[in-house]
Protein backbone atom coordinates (compact mmCIF):
# COMPACT_ATOMS: atom_id res chain seq x y z
CA UNK A 1 0.00 0.00 0.00
CA UNK A 2 1.54 3.36 -0.86
CA UNK A 3 -0.09 7.15 -0.23
CA UNK A 4 0.95 9.66 -2.36
CA UNK A 5 -0.38 12.73 -3.45
CA UNK A 6 -3.45 13.03 -5.84
CA UNK A 7 -2.92 13.25 -9.87
CA UNK A 8 -5.74 14.44 -11.79
CA UNK A 9 -6.08 11.57 -13.54
CA UNK A 10 -7.32 9.91 -9.73
CA UNK A 11 -10.60 11.85 -10.30
CA UNK A 12 -12.77 8.68 -11.42
CA UNK A 13 -11.25 6.59 -9.11
CA UNK A 14 -11.59 9.32 -6.36
CA UNK A 15 -15.37 10.10 -7.48
CA UNK A 16 -16.24 6.19 -7.42
CA UNK A 17 -14.91 5.84 -4.59
CA UNK A 18 -16.52 8.71 -2.71
CA UNK A 19 -19.71 7.57 -3.96
CA UNK A 20 -19.72 4.24 -2.82
CA UNK A 21 -18.60 5.36 0.81
CA UNK A 22 -21.59 7.90 0.82
CA UNK A 23 -23.94 5.06 -0.37
CA UNK A 24 -22.84 3.11 2.39
CA UNK A 25 -22.10 5.39 5.20
CA UNK A 26 -24.71 8.21 4.94
CA UNK A 27 -27.91 5.84 4.16
CA UNK A 28 -30.08 7.35 6.26
CA UNK A 29 -28.67 10.53 6.39
CA UNK A 30 -28.82 11.22 2.70
CA UNK A 31 -31.76 11.22 1.03
CA UNK A 32 -32.88 7.46 -0.80
CA UNK A 33 -33.21 9.61 -4.15
CA UNK A 34 -30.28 11.35 -3.87
CA UNK A 35 -27.93 8.41 -3.16
CA UNK A 36 -29.83 6.29 -5.67
CA UNK A 37 -29.54 8.68 -7.87
CA UNK A 38 -25.90 9.72 -10.10
CA UNK A 39 -24.42 10.21 -6.89
CA UNK A 40 -20.43 8.97 -8.81
CA UNK A 41 -21.32 11.93 -11.45
CA UNK A 42 -21.90 14.61 -8.56
CA UNK A 43 -18.93 13.76 -6.84
CA UNK A 44 -17.24 13.36 -10.29
CA UNK A 45 -18.01 16.95 -11.13
CA UNK A 46 -16.72 17.68 -7.65
CA UNK A 47 -13.15 16.32 -7.69
CA UNK A 48 -12.87 17.62 -11.50
CA UNK A 49 -12.83 21.17 -10.16
CA UNK A 50 -10.90 20.12 -6.53
CA UNK A 51 -8.18 18.64 -9.04
CA UNK A 52 -7.81 21.00 -11.38
CA UNK A 53 -7.73 24.21 -9.96
CA UNK A 54 -7.02 23.39 -6.37
CA UNK A 55 -6.86 26.33 -3.89
CA UNK A 56 -3.33 26.72 -2.40
CA UNK A 57 -4.02 25.72 0.76
CA UNK A 58 -6.02 22.24 -0.35
CA UNK A 59 -3.93 18.88 -0.25
CA UNK A 60 -5.42 16.00 -1.31
CA UNK A 61 -3.42 12.50 -0.81
CA UNK A 62 -4.74 9.00 -2.37
CA UNK A 63 -3.96 5.43 -0.89
CA UNK A 64 -3.13 2.74 -3.81
CA UNK A 65 -2.73 -0.49 -3.95
CA UNK A 66 -1.02 -1.06 -6.87
CA UNK A 67 -3.22 0.69 -9.62
CA UNK A 68 -6.43 0.75 -7.40
CA UNK A 69 -7.44 3.58 -5.76
CA UNK A 70 -8.47 1.83 -1.96
CA UNK A 71 -8.62 5.49 0.27
CA UNK A 72 -8.22 9.18 -0.34
CA UNK A 73 -8.00 12.61 2.28
CA UNK A 74 -8.62 15.81 1.37
CA UNK A 75 -6.99 18.81 3.94
CA UNK A 76 -7.97 22.72 3.89
CA UNK A 77 -4.78 23.90 5.72
CA UNK A 78 -5.44 26.41 8.73
CA UNK A 79 -8.86 26.97 7.58
CA UNK A 80 -10.33 28.20 10.72
CA UNK A 81 -8.84 30.54 13.05
CA UNK A 82 -9.70 28.45 16.09
CA UNK A 83 -9.84 24.89 15.25
CA UNK A 84 -7.24 25.26 12.51
CA UNK A 85 -6.77 23.13 9.35
CA UNK A 86 -10.16 20.65 8.14
CA UNK A 87 -10.13 17.53 7.17
CA UNK A 88 -13.22 17.46 4.69
CA UNK A 89 -12.92 14.44 3.29
CA UNK A 90 -11.44 11.11 4.19
CA UNK A 91 -12.90 7.39 2.75
CA UNK A 92 -11.37 4.06 2.67
CA UNK A 93 -12.93 1.55 0.47
CA UNK A 94 -15.17 -1.25 2.31
CA UNK A 95 -13.02 -4.62 1.06
CA UNK A 96 -10.11 -2.19 2.44
CA UNK A 97 -10.84 -1.31 6.06
CA UNK A 98 -9.54 -2.83 8.73
CA UNK A 99 -6.07 -2.89 7.25
CA UNK A 100 -4.85 0.90 8.74
CA UNK A 101 -5.04 2.74 5.80
CA UNK A 102 -7.65 5.17 7.15
CA UNK A 103 -4.79 5.40 9.91
CA UNK A 104 -2.02 6.38 7.28
CA UNK A 105 -3.85 8.71 5.61
CA UNK A 106 -4.86 10.54 9.00
CA UNK A 107 -0.81 10.62 9.78
CA UNK A 108 -0.02 11.56 6.60
CA UNK A 109 -2.47 14.88 6.81
CA UNK A 110 -1.19 15.12 10.46
CA UNK A 111 2.33 15.14 9.33
CA UNK A 112 1.54 17.99 6.33
CA UNK A 113 -0.03 20.15 9.24
CA UNK A 114 2.79 19.86 11.32
CA UNK A 115 5.49 20.73 8.21
CA UNK A 116 3.46 23.75 7.06
CA UNK A 117 0.70 25.07 9.43
CA UNK A 118 2.70 25.61 12.58
CA UNK A 119 1.13 23.15 14.77
CA UNK A 120 -2.75 24.53 14.41
CA UNK A 121 -5.18 22.06 15.38
CA UNK A 122 -6.90 19.80 13.17
CA UNK A 123 -10.80 19.18 12.95
CA UNK A 124 -13.63 17.37 10.87
CA UNK A 125 -17.01 16.76 10.75
CA UNK A 126 -18.81 13.54 11.18
CA UNK A 127 -22.39 12.54 10.40
CA UNK A 128 -24.26 12.05 14.19
CA UNK A 129 -25.82 8.74 12.75
CA UNK A 130 -21.79 6.72 11.45
CA UNK A 131 -20.71 5.83 14.87
CA UNK A 132 -18.33 3.76 13.60
CA UNK A 133 -16.18 7.00 12.05
CA UNK A 134 -16.28 8.60 15.66
CA UNK A 135 -15.05 5.43 17.36
CA UNK A 136 -12.09 5.51 14.86
CA UNK A 137 -11.19 9.48 15.74
CA UNK A 138 -11.52 8.97 19.34
CA UNK A 139 -9.20 5.98 18.81
CA UNK A 140 -6.45 8.34 17.56
CA UNK A 141 -6.92 11.12 20.09
CA UNK A 142 -9.87 13.48 18.73
CA UNK A 143 -12.29 15.12 20.57
CA UNK A 144 -15.68 15.59 20.65
CA UNK A 145 -15.95 19.55 20.27
CA UNK A 146 -19.29 20.51 18.72
CA UNK A 147 -22.38 20.21 16.49
CA UNK A 148 -22.90 21.99 13.24
CA UNK A 149 -25.92 20.50 10.72
CA UNK A 150 -24.74 20.03 6.90
CA UNK A 151 -27.23 20.96 4.17
CA UNK A 152 -26.67 18.15 2.20
CA UNK A 153 -26.93 17.57 -1.28
CA UNK A 154 -30.12 15.58 -2.54
CA UNK A 155 -31.63 18.72 -0.23
CA UNK A 156 -32.04 17.09 3.68
CA UNK A 157 -29.93 18.09 7.00
CA UNK A 158 -27.65 16.02 8.42
CA UNK A 159 -26.56 16.20 12.30
CA UNK A 160 -22.84 16.72 12.47
CA UNK A 161 -20.41 16.42 15.52
CA UNK A 162 -17.55 18.27 15.35
CA UNK A 163 -13.84 16.19 16.28
CA UNK A 164 -10.80 18.24 17.05
CA UNK A 165 -6.71 17.56 17.74
CA UNK A 166 -5.39 20.33 19.47
CA UNK A 167 -2.01 19.60 17.64
CA UNK A 168 -1.57 17.31 14.21
CA UNK A 169 1.92 16.09 16.16
CA UNK A 170 -0.17 13.99 18.63
CA UNK A 171 -2.02 12.60 15.76
CA UNK A 172 0.74 12.20 13.85
CA UNK A 173 2.33 10.14 16.92
CA UNK A 174 -0.80 8.43 17.33
CA UNK A 175 -1.09 7.16 13.83
CA UNK A 176 2.62 6.27 13.05
CA UNK A 177 3.30 2.90 11.00
CA UNK A 178 6.36 2.56 9.97
CA UNK A 179 5.02 -0.80 7.74
CA UNK A 180 3.46 1.95 5.36
CA UNK A 181 5.32 3.78 2.58
CA UNK A 182 4.46 6.91 2.52
CA UNK A 183 5.96 8.67 -0.99
CA UNK A 184 5.45 11.85 -3.92
CA UNK A 185 3.69 13.53 -0.71
CA UNK A 186 3.96 17.49 -1.28
CA UNK A 187 2.12 20.09 -0.56
CA UNK A 188 -0.10 21.32 -3.28
CA UNK A 189 1.56 23.75 -6.22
Amino acid sequence: MLIRTALQSDCAAIAELHASSWRSAYRGALSDEYLAGDVEQDRRQLWESRLTEPPKHQHVYVAADGDRLIGFACLYGNENAKLGSFLNNIHVSQAAQGRGIGASLLHATAELCTQLYSEVGLYLSVIQSNTKAQAFYTRYGAKNVGTAVWHAPGGTDAPLLRFAWESPRALQEATANPSFKRTGLRPAA
